[in-house]
């Protein structure tokens, strides 16, 4: 299997941080809330109420935390190798690789996130989530940019555009909801999903269509990797 393969088929296994987010939340004591918990309240190492007296006052109790904060560092490992992998698979190489580099930062901090509990680190837990929301937007930003080229190429793009959206819009909704505003009663769960599972949702479809579009071994008359509707000799996706 080729580099750019690889690096589609990482981005494709982030989907498995959700049965693992699953499986932490069937071990809670109390179920656990998808529309009303944080995704971090999954990899809290303590049972006790949190942020009581607020609008987001909850109990917690999580022994499947071990589970939930190694699959997000696993998650955000596959989604920087996976951008390393994918440095030169766009139609327009020099705005790819920036976007790569910002979308590995974000992979990175992901992995940081899992790093640091929530409730042992609340202001770093929450700076490098918030560091890795900008850094995925502005890297799904220039993205968009790169994928300049064939039809399918603009397909992943109008992909990229309307999961930025969404993920920016649920982000508005989840500030405005831990706030105590109107979006409260959408759930703080699912505001915040809509922000930060958007995003590994994006990655893994972005990475089927690549997979797609991408060949599965060299070409016999280059030793450059090429994708349908790209030049022999420009590694780039369809």
């Amino acid at each position: 299997m080729t580099r750019l393969r690889w690096g589609a088929a990482l981005w494709t296994l982030c989907l498995l941080t959700f049965p693992a987010q699953v499986i932490a939340a069937a071990q809670w004591p109390n179920p656990y809330s998808w529309s009303s918990n944080f995704i971090s309240d999954l990899g809290v190492t303590a049972c006790r109420t949190f942020d009581a007296g607020t609008h987001v006052e909850r109990y917690i109790c999580s022994p499947g935390h071990l589970l939930a904060n190694g699959s997000t560092i696993a998650n955000g490992a596959l989604i920087a190798a996976g951008a390393i992998l994918l440095w030169s698979a766009w139609p327009r190489q020099r705005a790819g690789k920036t976007a790569m580099s910002f979308l590995a930062a974000g992979g990175a901090l992901v992995m940081l996130v899992g790093f640091l509990p929530w409730d042992t680190h609340p202001e770093a837990h929450d700076a490098a989530a918030l560091a890795q929301a900008l850094m995925q937007w502005i890297g799904m930003a220039i993205l968009a940019v790169a994928l300049k080229g064939s039809t399918a190429a603009r397909w992943a793009s109008a992909l990229t555009l309307t999961s930025l959206a969404l993920s920016i819009a649920g982000f508005a909704l989840f500030i405005d909801a831990i706030s105590g505003g109107p979006s409260i009663s959408l759930g703080l769960g699912i505001t915040e999903r809509l922000a930060f599972d958007t995003l590994t949702i994006w990655g893994a479809v972005l990475g089927v269509i690549l997979l797609m579009t991408t060949p599965g071994r060299r070409s016999t008359t280059s030793n450059q990797e090429a994708v349908p509707g790209s030049a022999p000799t420009t590694p780039t996706v369809a």
